[in-house]
Formats: C-alpha cells, structure tokens, sequence
C-alpha cells in the first residue's frame, strides 16, 4: 500500500491507496507486477489519511484515490470511506476536494453517480483502442463503452470528469477522443 502526500503552495494533495496491489494486469504498471493482494478496508482507507493528517500537522486540502489499487473495484469501501472524508465530524473535505480515477470500470461509474458527488477522472492513456488495449480493462470496456458513461456520469452538471491521457502520442492527441476529453476539462474550468 503506498500514500503520497503532494504539497503545492498552500495546498496538501495526499494520494491513497484503495488495494494492496492490482487485479487489473496493465502491462506497464509496476503494481500489476506486484500483482493483487487484497481490497483495502475503510479503516485501512481512512488511516491513510488520518495518518497524514498527524504526520502533516493539518487536513490535506483535496484527496485523490489514485494509489495501489482500481478504487472503483473496490466499491464499498471507496464510498464509504469518500463518505467519511466529507462528514463534519471528521475530515469536512468538500465533495470537489475529492477525487477518484478509474481506468475506466464502466459498471461502477454509472454506480458512483448514482451515490456520489465527487470528482470523476478516467485514466485514459490514450484515444486510441489498439493502443488502450493495453489495459485489459479496455477489452471489456472499450472507448465506444466508456465515454458514453462519463456522458452519463455528467448529465445535469453535477459532475465533471476529467481526462487524463498518462502517455498520448502526438498523433492520437489530435483524435477526435482526446479532443473530447480536453473539451471536458476545458468546460470544467469555464473556457470553450
């Protein structure tokens, strides 16, 4: 399990960790190597950031789950723990001070909406199947399955998620994919 605590100015951003290792087997991933041990629980979550809180002398400012781990196979737990992160009596993080990235684990996107308001981003490496498919996650859900689901995820302006291309070749940053997820981040920030 690893957390990482990112200072930047007067903000603290920690990444935590939703499982010990990683079923989902990317290719290039050094927790995939490691392979999958087991889901964290919501305690084991939430002392992620309870630990940091003391080590740090002050509540991060924004949570992003993005550790070891598919946060959104590990459901209950994840929620759980976003729902503690956000309640008065604890961290108090506002709903946009959290952060959950996917690879991209379809089912439970149309999920999280249904009961969360955080922060959505998609891993998505790249625009390109042939080149995603490096993400066995991808063969099950591919683009054509994916971006229709962070559609939905956005219906009504209630959540906004972000793109994040982790590697885009010059020539895919010009597909009309990775222009669709830079509309959306764009459109987040208020520019067209």
């Amino acid at each position: 399990m690893e957390t990482v605590s990112i200072p930047e100015g007067r903000r603290t951003t920690l990444c935590v960790s939703s499982q010990v290792g990683c079923s989902l087997d990317c290719g290039f991933c050094a927790t995939a190597r490691q392979g999958f041990n087991r889901n964290l629980t919501t305690g084991e979550i939430i002392g992620q950031v309870w630990y940091a809180t003391r080590a740090l002398g002050a509540t991060p400012t924004n949570v992003v789950l993005m550790g070891m781990g598919e946060p959104l196979a590990n459901f209950d737990a994840v929620v759980t723990a976003m729902g503690i992160m956000q309640d008065d009596l604890t961290y108090m993080l506002s709903k946009h001070r959290i952060t959950l990235i996917t690879s991209g684990l379809v089912p439970n996107i149309y999920l999280l909406r249904k009961v969360s308001e955080i922060a959505l981003a998609v891993s998505l490496h790249t625009a390109d199947n042939a080149l995603r498919d490096r993400l066995p996650i991808n063969r099950k859900y591919p683009l054509e399955a994916l971006l229709p689901t962070c559609k939905a995820f956005v219906a009504g302006d209630k959540h906004h998620p972000d793109f994040e291309p982790d590697y885009v070749r010059k020539n895919i940053a010009e597909s009309d994919g990775y222009r669709c997820g830079l509309r959306s981040k764009q459109s987040r920030n208020g520019s067209a």
